[in-house]
């Protein structure tokens, strides 16, 4: 009588086996739809992005930019490349032959110059009437010097440039080309010193030296003394060399040797 409950025992145990078994494998498939559908059902929830997530991110921006960036440049030139094609035809069109009559380019290539010219002449008046102010009138009086002296002892010579005598030599007399050795001093209309030499050597008329000097030493004598007065046209133009831009200067020179 054992026999028949062993055999009972052992076919419950395989029933219980069995039975568990297949819940567990029912289980299991559910728990598998259940994670496909919750992630194929759209989710709400803010995903925080990794570091490499947000240091690609960063990368994908800075080319859009860099792309960006390099498109505009290349329209830039472009355009600039235009622009130089455009100039470059309007200059072969008026040039002479350039598409044109060649009588009619050469008059029309004068009359440019002659614009130019007057242009630069009308800019040089302006700024001359802005180093002499309300002395203009006087200088273009004077410009091309009279030779004539006034009360004072004082000739105009060419360019403006003012001369006296403060004491006659006796020696040979400085002509055109002649090597001279002399003692200077320059001085502003203020009366400061700038410059000064003991022995300054120079050829007349040569450009050693500036216009100023080169008229007003002619005719002087070795041992002779003069006094210059030089206008910025005559010295150093509008440069500034102590005495301010566009400046008189005035020069106090004896003549030491002439040769």
């Amino acid at each position: 009588c054992r026999r028949p409950y062993r055999e009972r025992l052992a076919h419950k145990r395989a029933q219980a086996r069995s039975i568990n078994r297949c819940k567990w494998r029912q289980e299991l498939r559910a728990e598998k739809k259940a994670a496909k559908k919750a992630a194929a059902a759209p989710t709400n929830e803010a995903k925080t992005p990794t570091k490499e997530e947000i240091k690609e991110e960063k990368y994908r921006l800075k080319k859009e930019r860099r792309k960006q960036q390099l498109k505009e440049r290349e329209k830039e030139m472009l355009r600039e490349k235009k622009e130089r094609q455009k100039k470059r035809k309007a200059r072969e069109l008026h040039a002479v032959g350039g598409g044109l009559d060649p009588v009619v380019a050469a008059k029309r290539l004068e009359e440019r110059k002659n614009k130019k010219r007057r242009k630069k002449e009308q800019k040089d008046a302006l700024e001359e009437s802005k180093f002499f102010g309300s002395d203009m009138d006087v200088f273009e009086k004077v410009f091309n010097g009279t030779g004539e002296e006034d009360e004072d002892g004082v000739r105009t010579l060419e360019m403006g440039v003012k001369c006296k005598d403060v004491v006659i030599g006796k020696g040979p007399t400085v002509e055109n080309n002649s090597l001279l050795t002399v003692m200077y001093k320059l001085k502003s209309g203020k009366g400061i010193l700038i410059d000064s030499s003991k022995k300054f050597v120079f050829r007349v008329g040569k450009g050693n030296v500036i216009r100023g000097w080169d008229i007003g030493v002619i005719g002087m004598a070795v041992g002779g003394t003069r006094k210059l007065i030089v206008p910025p046209k005559a010295g150093y133009q509008g440069q500034d060399i102590g005495a301010g831009p566009g400046a008189l200067l005035y020069f106090d020179i004896t003549v030491i040797s002439c040769t």
